[in-house]
């Protein structure tokens, strides 16, 4: 679960977001996965991924004093989503930092991610919502 204010910084980050157009390179994402998602299965992190209709999504990720934010195009090939970066910050040197990220798509719906160490989250939605 993500602190409170972890999520605030989230929604106002996703708030100034500036718009990308589908002419900076986003094509329109699969709609089964369109969608806002929670990772769980990490201990003491908490991450948010926001996969757009258009094809942009929104990523932020707290752990200790590591805070990242991140927007970009996102797309699936198979049972692979792939987010393509366009813009990435973090609080502080980043060792998690990434150009691109592949997630697997789990039969439940959700997004399964590997961290080092062997550790996997899974991001997934709200029961009921999108």
């Amino acid at each position: 679960m993500i602190l409170r204010p972890a999520r605030a910084a989230l929604r106002l980050a996703l708030a100034a977001t500036p718009f990308v157009s589908a002419a900076a390179g986003c094509e329109a994402g699969d709609p089964s996965l369109v969608g806002h998602y929670y990772l769980s299965g990490v201990m003491e992190t908490g991450s948010e991924l926001l996969l757009r209709p258009d094809g942009r999504f929104d990523y932020m990720l707290a752990y200790g004093a590591l805070d990242e934010i991140a927007s970009g195009c996102w797309s699936r090939r198979g049972d692979v989503v792939t987010l393509a970066v366009s813009k990435f910050e973090a609080s502080m040197d980043d060792p998690m930092k990434f150009d691109r990220l592949e997630l697997a798509v789990t039969p439940r719906g959700g997004l399964s991610r590997r961290f080092e160490g062997g550790r996997t989250g899974v991001y997934s939605r709200p029961r009921g919502g999108r």
